[in-house]
């Protein structure tokens, strides 16, 4: 079976219109922030406390004991420092989803008391603490999680906590068309959801809200369940928020609309196509630090496909699953400005894993997230030290082809995936043409790249190993023997006269030390083509 995608001519789109509309937004908010920290503000129309209903919300999702553990040990969480590991955690009150768990009075009145000292001390705007999806996370949580923190509490109390819900949701609103359209959209969105359905009168948040969402359903989530930031991590948040969305207008016998069902239905089989099999989450473009109990929870929330898909069109993803091996390849690119948010410059980056154990990431987890954004730091091929996607300081990218050529073969079981990149195509009239083989036993996978380039400059293919691994240099240099934890052997041989492995010491985001290898070829482009063969083979 073949599958060819048509080539037309490559444009690279460097986003400058997009761009340029992003700053008037920009010049917009920090003139609205003159306004937002003002006294004034803060005092229109909030002075009435609205009648609410005391409605119980189902909550989906188990909460994670060892991390509330941590965080009650913790003493520096709420404060303000962007760098505290806790400082999302604290300010968004996810941790009362984390402190449900332990079923204990006094905890429960801790998550009450945590709550009445933060609005005392932040209840006009701050733009740390009032960013839109932090705000929207955190007016969740306090509504979600209320009849068990504050339900019995003083009528006084609840008057605090209500008029706090309703300055923040009124900010949400007003703030509403500076908002970028990419998946923490969907958060706000289910945060109005939530205020409409629990305070009385607030039904027009509730016509904001669903008006968006249909529209937002149609422009992130692709055709195949993909959602288009092409983030596997981001598509577990997505499809947790729509979800809970989902749950909350059942709830309250609101409808739930078909594509709001449908769109749930087709990312969660995207979802698995994500997984190895000890149901650990690929990483491609920063999908890292999701934990297991998370994914298991997720798991248990969404119907098993027959058959997962092989390919993700959209998303431009492929998978190959062979016996005991999957291998999980990045073919795609963002499809527009919004796409990019957050992404990676990468393109033809892989992961391959054998029964339950990885051999190859596409990146090294746990690291900061601006030097993992970096194509160096994935499992594919850099020019010239450089990236091939431009990242901007907005959290975006430029630089971007508007395709990628990508082809698949199946024949006798054996799989043959090729993929043609134009990352460096603007910066050095250069190609790369990556091709991977798979036996039918999935125990003998063969690559290629291609280097189609006019100038002589250096070139650099990596491959993170998984940090379970054990590895040894044999050969003279010519071959590495790849030891997984379940005591399997693999070796690795390349083309090139020598190959090396690298070492990777960094702090991660916990400032913990993390250690990490990594097999690295390198050398110099020849005139007009340069190939490099490559190869995992079980022994």
């Amino acid at each position: 079976k073949i599958e060819i995608e048509k080539m037309t001519s490559t444009k690279i789109r460097n986003f400058y219109f997009q761009r340029s509309v992003e700053k008037l937004k920009k010049i917009k908010f920090l003139l609205s922030k003159f306004f937002y920290s003002s006294p004034i503000y803060g005092k229109l129309n909030f002075d009435e406390i609205s009648s609410f209903k005391e409605l119980i919300i189902p909550n989906l999702w188990n909460g994670d004991v060892e991390k509330i553990k941590i965080f009650l040990k913790d003493k520096s969480h709420n404060n303000s420092n962007l760098k505290n590991p806790f400082f999302f955690y604290y300010h968004s009150f996810d941790f009362l989803n984390d402190l449900k768990e332990i079923n204990n009075e006094k905890l429960r009145i801790y998550g009450r008391e945590k709550t009445s000292v933060w609005i005392k001390k932040n209840n006009s705007w701050k733009s740390r603490l009032w960013d839109d999806f932090m705000l929207a996370s955190r007016v969740c949580n306090w509504i979600q999680n209320y009849n068990l923190f504050f339900s019995t509490s003083d009528e006084e109390f609840k008057k605090k906590l209500f008029n706090s819900i309703l300055k923040q949701a009124e900010h949400l609103v007003k703030n509403f068309s500076n908002q970028k359209r990419n998946s923490d959209l969907i958060r706000i969105i289910k945060a109005l959801i939530y205020i409409s359905i629990f305070i009385s009168n607030k039904n027009y948040y509730y016509q904001i809200a669903i008006f968006n969402l249909k529209s937002e359903l149609t422009n992130q989530i692709l055709k195949d369940g993909c959602h288009f930031q092409r983030n596997p991590g981001i598509h577990i948040q997505v499809l947790k928020d729509l979800l809970d969305i989902r749950t909350v207008l059942n709830s309250a016998k609101k409808n739930v609309f078909f594509d709001l069902q449908n769109a749930i239905k087709n990312m969660s089989i995207a979802y698995r196509f994500f997984l190895h099999k000890d149901n650990s989450l690929a990483n491609f473009n920063g999908a890292n630090n999701i934990d297991e109990k998370e994914i298991k929870n997720i798991i248990s929330e969404i119907p098993k496909p027959i058959k997962s898909p092989r390919e993700l069109h959209e998303g431009g993803f492929q998978r190959v699953d062979v016996k005991d091996t999957i291998l999980i390849a990045d073919c795609g690119i963002p499809k527009n400005y919004d796409a990019t948010y957050k992404a990676h410059s990468c393109s033809t980056a892989f992961e391959l894993s054998y029964k339950k154990k990885k051999i190859i990431i596409n990146s090294l987890p746990s690291l900061n997230e601006n030097m993992n954004k970096a194509t160096a730091a994935h499992s594919t091929l850099t020019l010239n030290n450089t990236n091939s996607y431009k990242i901007l300081k907005n959290n975006h990218l430029s630089r971007v082809p508007d395709n990628l050529k990508v082809k698949r073969v199946e024949r006798y079981g054996a799989n043959i995936i090729e993929i043609e990149n134009y990352g460096y195509k603007n910066q050095y009239d250069a190609i790369h043409k990556r091709l991977i083989y798979i036996d039918k036993e999935g125990l003998d996978i063969r690559g290629e790249d291609n280097i189609y380039c006019p100038m002589e400059i250096d070139f650099d293919i990596r491959f993170f190993l998984d940090m379970g691994l054990k590895t040894l240099v044999t050969n003279s240099g010519k071959n590495i023997l790849l030891r997984l934890a379940n005591n399997s052997g693999w070796k690795f041989s390349s083309s090139l006269d020598s190959l090396d492995i690298i070492s990777n010491r960094n702090l991660n985001i916990n400032k913990q030390p993390i250690t990490n290898e990594h097999i690295l070829l390198n050398g110099k482009t020849k005139e007009l083509i340069t190939v490099i063969k490559w190869a995992f083979k079980k022994y």
